[in-house]
């Protein structure tokens, strides 16, 4: 089976079996912007402080530079100024709502803004929103968007130099849900590029408490083998997902004209995702063994098989076999 469909399989299976958690980047946001809004990248967010506090292009210490803001501006301008550039009238985008059509069992997010949320709202999607330790005490529902850096509502984002440092005193039982998370199911990561300071943080943690865990995958539109080795040192795997890739997961994945190039891209491979079984259409006959297979490969240590074992193995799916001869 070519090797990119094995691992989309993997993402499905885990889905299947409520053990897919989705780590949601800037890159992400971005999918919302329009003629009047227009959503910064860290290192704009970034370049914008520097101007205003002087610094030379030297300096180039991201977490330095948001906590010299602070400590020259304090808090109050701090805050209006982060504010400014994320405010509450950014819509959702399809990429947004194909994130929950995939139902994941967790959304956990490192941005600040209220997309999300309004994605939730807007299509009575059933899941608890935590932006604190306090919100994941009186969680009640199993599914859960963890907004894992704060938000602007609780006034607690996670941006400067301090934050990182005392984050494990600042969110303590939101630090260990989310290692929970990292070592029981798969995780899928989107809008992260390789150089993301909060994937790097997150890669930290991983290097530091666990070698061994479900996969995790980071989707990416441009290939960089170097980095690829880096993150495979963190057990994540990079699915650079070029034209020809896509193709092979669907034909019709230039559809989103609407969106920019990279936005459409991953709106396809996340209704791929929500809609799996359009990605199983194949000719090839080992790849429908191999599928059928792996739903049933778990009966293999039962001393005999029910009927009713084998249809719940094959629970949501369904096939249609031609035989053109």
């Amino acid at each position: 089976m070519n090797f990119i469909k094995k691992h989309f399989n993997n993402i499905i299976k885990a889905n299947n079996d409520n053990r897919l958690a989705i780590f949601v980047g800037a890159g992400i946001s971005k999918s919302s912007e329009n003629i009047s809004v227009k959503i910064p990248s860290w290192e704009e967010l970034i370049k914008d402080l520097k101007k205003d506090l002087g610094l030379t292009n030297e300096e180039d210490d991201f977490l330095k530079i948001a906590q010299l803001y602070f400590l020259e501006f304090k808090e109050f301008t701090y805050y209006e100024k982060l504010k400014s550039y994320f405010p509450n009238n950014i819509e959702p985008s399809l990429v947004h709502k194909l994130i929950f059509d995939i139902n994941p069992q967790c959304i956990i997010t490192t941005n600040w803004d209220t997309i999300l949320e309004k994605t939730i709202e807007n299509n009575a999607y059933i899941y608890d929103v935590v932006s604190s330790d306090k919100d994941l005490v009186k969680s009640t529902l199993q599914k859960k968007l963890i907004k894992m850096h704060g938000d602007f509502k609780k006034h607690n984002i996670v941006f400067k130099e301090d934050d990182y440092l005392n984050y494990q005193f600042n969110f303590p039982l939101i630090e260990n849900y989310i290692k929970s998370i990292l070592s029981t199911h798969t995780v899928l990561f989107i809008g992260y590029s390789y150089n993301d300071i909060n994937l790097k943080h997150i890669m930290k943690w991983l290097q530091n408490y666990s070698k061994v865990s479900p996969p995790r995958y980071l989707i990416c539109f441009k290939q960089n083998s170097t980095q690829e080795k880096y993150l495979a040192n963190h057990n994540i795997t990079a699915l650079e997902l070029n034209d020809t890739k896509l193709s092979l997961l669907s034909n019709d994945y230039k559809k989103y004209d609407n969106l920019d190039n990279y936005s459409q891209k991953m709106a396809a491979f996340l209704e791929l995702l929500a809609n799996p079984n359009c990605a199983y259409s194949t000719q090839n006959d080992d790849e429908i063994v191999d599928y059928i297979y792996d739903k049933l490969k778990l009966l293999n240590n039962l001393d005999g098989i029910l009927l009713d074992q084998i249809r719940n193995s094959l629970t949501n799916c369904g096939f249609t076999y031609t035989d053109n001869n």
